[in-house]
């Protein structure tokens, strides 16, 4: 069964973790605190896991939960040093991508999953056919 979940919704579960409230993580945010409600129990549902115990004065991340968030927390930090890696090449060359290091770029099963997801989207080609490049499947 495969499961289509977005990278913002799993930031927003690591926010509303961090913040230990819909309010407080919805102001962080800057979206509306019923919205991200319904987004982290749509991601719960797709999941099968209740990630978050619900109470008057905010959430408490479950057991499951905090294992799923601490997973999640070092896989979206593994991306974003991945992402932060990679530079313009000179305008000299002939417009290819570069990164700091390619080992860091295979090492990442996560990133090979997002290379399979946008490789049809017309605005990430460039970058997806990097990745392809640098991460064999």
């Amino acid at each position: 069964m495969r499961r289509s979940i977005q990278l913002l919704t799993l930031h927003f579960a690591t926010v509303v973790a961090e913040e230990g409230s819909f309010l407080g993580a919805s102001r962080r945010l800057r979206i509306h605190h019923s919205a991200l409600s319904r987004r982290i129990k749509d991601l719960e549902l797709r999941l099968g896991v209740t990630l978050f115990e619900r109470h008057p004065g905010g959430v408490r991340a479950t057991a499951p939960g905090k294992t799923f968030l601490a997973k999640i927390r070092n896989i979206l930090k593994e991306l974003d040093d991945t992402l932060q890696g990679i530079e313009p090449a000179d305008s000299a060359k002939s417009g290819e991508l570069s990164a700091g290091s390619d080992r860091q770029l295979c090492n990442c099963a996560f990133l090979k999953a997002i290379v399979g997801s946008l490789g049809k989207d017309p605005e990430v080609t460039d970058f997806i056919d990097f990745l392809r490049r640098h991460c064999p499947p």
